[in-house]
């Protein structure tokens, strides 16, 4: 049991920051909220949008239009696991070490 307690303590957080001016004048916060996972953390200071949790949700209506495809730049930890023209996921666990790497001669 100790080993179980000990992974979940250890999930990987994804972090995105988003810069203020990148986001639309009108977006709120508890819009932004509503969107994520009830473990997720959200803060908007005058510089960022803040996210961070095991699994992040971007709304591509919350971003001026030039930025949206940038949205890549504003992620601090995790990587996009899942990406449309209106919404990118974003996950904090990602399993490089546990995928096949291509044997020489193959």
């Amino acid at each position: 049991m100790a080993m179980r307690h000990q992974a979940q303590d250890e999930v990987p957080q994804a972090e995105l920051r988003i810069p203020t001016e990148w986001l639309m004048p009108w977006l709120d916060l508890e819009a932004v909220r509503q969107a994520q996972r009830p473990d997720t953390d959200a803060t908007m200071t005058a510089e960022f949008l803040t996210l961070s949790g095991v699994e992040l949700t971007v709304e591509r209506r919350w971003l001026r239009e030039e930025f949206w495809r940038q949205i890549k730049h504003a992620i601090a930890h995790g990587y996009i696991y899942k990406g449309t023209a209106v919404q990118v996921t974003l996950r904090g666990e990602r399993r490089e070490r546990e995928r096949r790497t291509p044997k020489a001669g193959h």
